[in-house]
């Protein structure tokens, strides 16, 4: 059973790996298939099993002196520790056939955004999920963008997609050209990003950012 600290881990790793396929590849290799661990040396090996993190913190510390590594000048040696706990957390979870499946059946959907929400309906439906909310809003998302007179049809709606960002809190875009390998324009929604730099109570906010190199690339090669 995950904890909900497990699952906070889980999401936060499928949220770094959604809009790169082979880091998502491999996530969802190591949920179905949890790797063993063997290449941290013993005494690191047991401390990180016992989840030890004051006697892995000062062990890493003593190598890092050692090693004449300041701890001054990196990570700390907690924050080191505390992730290879975590790492080791994590591989150590495996999720259930049928929750494997349906996350699976999930990351399956690419459809035209006109279309998009049906398919969210149907497969919450086979999946025993509660959306309701959520698919009111998007629903409401699609047809506003519809009504700003963007051809829906051509937008697509890719439930794999994502924005290797961290502060990206809702809804993420990208703009190609025609058959293009590289977006032209890229953003979403951050509620928490003034948060993260210093702001002491969220602040909604939505932006994208533009490649004005690569659209000029474009214009040139343009008939």
């Amino acid at each position: 059973r995950l904890t909900r600290q497990h699952q906070r881990q889980q999401r936060m790793r499928l949220a770094r790996a959604f809009g790169s396929a082979p880091m998502l590849e491999t996530a969802l290799a190591d949920l179905a298939n949890p790797p063993r661990n063997g290449q941290l040396s013993g005494p690191v090996a047991a401390l990180v099993l016992d989840g030890d993190l004051d006697g892995l913190s000062a062990h890493i510390a003593s190598g890092m002196e050692e090693a004449r590594l300041s701890a001054s000048a990196g990570r700390a040696p907690s924050d080191i520790a505390r992730r290879l706990i975590e790492k080791a957390e994590l591989r150590s979870v495996r999720l259930s056939s049928g929750a494997f499946s349906a996350l699976k059946d999930f990351l399956a959907i690419d459809v035209p955004l006109d279309g998009a929400a049906q398919a969210l309906e149907t497969f919450a439906t086979g999946a025993g999920l509660s959306l309701d909310v959520a698919l009111e809003k998007f629903a409401a998302r699609a047809k506003a963008i519809e009504a700003h007179g963007l051809p829906a049809d051509k937008i697509r709606y890719d439930a794999a997609f994502g924005r290797p960002l961290d502060y990206y809190t809702g809804l993420v875009f990208e703009i190609a050209a025609d058959n293009g390998d590289r977006p032209l324009v890229g953003g979403g929604r951050y509620d928490r990003l003034l948060t993260l730099l210093g702001a002491k109570t969220p602040i909604p906010g939505v932006g994208f950012s533009v490649w004005l190199d690569r659209i000029e690339a474009l214009r040139e090669t343009a008939p």
